[in-house]
């Protein structure tokens, strides 16, 4: 299944990009997501720990079930000034 990733801030600093189709297996979770997410760009940043995670404009929790076609927009939680 796929969803859209936007990213924002550092995210899209590192990733390069501002968003992303990711293909996930069908009821990934957006922990599974994130661990994608640090297997492709080879990092540890994507932590459901540090992270907004927000789902078709709602902020869900680190263990929602994704569904084909949500779109995802990840936000890191700190920024420094």
């Amino acid at each position: 299944m796929l969803v859209t990733v936007n990213f924002f801030s550092f995210f899209r600093y590192l990733t390069g990009r501002d968003q992303l189709s990711v293909d996930l297996t069908e009821s990934a979770t957006l922990v599974e997501l994130m661990n994608s997410l640090n297997r492709r760009f080879d990092s540890p940043a994507f932590s459901e720990q540090w992270t907004i995670m927000v789902v078709n404009h709602k902020d869900v929790p680190p263990e929602t079930i994704l569904r084909e076609g949500d779109d995802v927009l990840l936000f890191p939680m700190l920024e420094g000034g």
